[in-house]
């Protein structure tokens, strides 16, 4: 005798809730799609995260996406058990977040333009006064 559909799906269902409580209660990180599909020896790697779709709209399930991580609120327990994905991308943007502070620190201030008129012509230095000196006339800079 086969089992029907929707009581595969909720054995499924059942044996994914209990493999997140397990980790949640162990300290684990959340298991992935692919842990959770060997786990239920499913083929599609898209049947654990729609059974944890239909576990959130039962309201058993909070779930947060972020980049290719998540984070897993277990209603019932009060715990939330984050993936290793999730963990590491956070990493990730933390150490972006230093490059450009470290970046911005050595990086010189842009050199002032001085875009005073000349007092005898009126006209700009980088426009082409022809008072002003060579060794105070602004350098081209790419502008």
């Amino acid at each position: 005798m086969s089992i029907g559909t929707l009581e595969r799906s909720r054995l499924n269902a059942g044996i994914i809730y209990d493999a997140l409580v397990r980790a949640a209660r162990d300290g684990k990180a959340c298991p992935s799609n692919s842990d959770l599909c060997r786990l239920i020896g499913a083929t599609s790697i898209s049947t654990p995260a729609h059974a944890i779709a239909r576990m959130e709209k039962a309201g058993k399930l909070r779930v947060t996406h972020e980049g290719n991580g998540r984070e897993i609120h277990i209603v019932e327990l009060g715990v939330t058990i984050v993936s290793k994905t999730w963990a590491t991308s956070t990493t990730r943007e933390r150490e972006t977040a230093e490059f450009q502070r470290t970046l911005a620190r050595l990086t010189p201030p842009p050199a002032p333009v001085h875009r005073d008129p000349c007092f005898r012509c009126g006209v700009r230095a980088d426009v082409g006064c022809e008072h002003t000196p060579d060794w105070a006339k602004p350098i081209n800079q790419g502008a």
